[in-house]
């Protein structure tokens, strides 16, 4: 049982260099792993597409004053010069918004 090029017709060989082509493009195009903006360190975020070393300094500061960033428009309203163009470009590096948090740390879980 050997490769028989003879049978393998060029249509064939075509459909499978198109599919490992298509592949590649996909997954260049997805993140390669994903950033939790309310737990990633500075120096993560500052890897992120369209955050960088000072918006990644605001952040973490804004987020250990004021609480987890709970969405894109949270993140937009406190931390100046993040548009939408900027968010878009964040969220296809991966940036997410798991507003998970401790009790304890959590602003709006305050029990009096």
């Amino acid at each position: 049982m050997g490769f028989n090029l003879q049978k393998v017709s060029l249509k064939k060989i075509q459909q499978g260099l198109m599919a490992m082509a298509l592949g590649g493009a996909i997954l260049m195009l997805a993140p390669v792993y994903a950033v939790n903006i309310n737990s990633a360190t500075q120096e993560v975020l500052q890897n992120v597409k369209g955050i960088g070393p000072a918006r990644a300094k605001a952040i973490v500061e804004e987020r250990e004053k004021n609480g987890v960033f709970v969405s894109a428009e949270d993140l937009n309203a406190r931390i100046k010069g993040i548009g939408q163009k900027t968010i878009e470009k964040m969220s296809q590096s991966g940036l997410t918004f798991d507003a998970t948090e401790p009790m304890s740390r959590a602003k709006s879980a305050r029990i009096k």
